[in-house]
């Protein structure tokens, strides 16, 4: 939770996305193979990337069985990338 308190303190798109890819960078290789390859979060290059792994985490099915899934490192994923999509929605309504 404490990376939900830090996205609630950002004030501006840049702090937004530093924080973002310091989220990313978290978690190591053999952790991020516990997801399927199109839902490990690449670089964050803009604030596009957040929308994008936001609606990417969260349309993922879980219904293929052949390959096992972290849904605990999904769920955790998902919610960052939704809170973080939140405030970036209010940054820049302020802004």
């Amino acid at each position: 939770m404490r990376w939900h308190a830090q996205l609630d303190a950002i004030a501006d798109v840049e702090s937004l996305l530093s924080l973002t890819r310091d989220y990313v960078a978290t978690f190591a290789p053999e952790q991020l193979a516990r997801i399927p390859e199109g839902c490990r979060p690449g670089r964050i290059k803009g604030e596009d990337d957040i929308a994008y792994w936001s609606c990417k985490l969260a349309q993922h099915s879980h219904k293929d069985t052949a390959t096992p899934v972290d849904a605990d490192l999904m769920q955790e994923m998902l919610n960052y990338f939704l809170h973080s999509w939140v405030r970036l929605s209010q940054i820049q309504h302020v802004h």
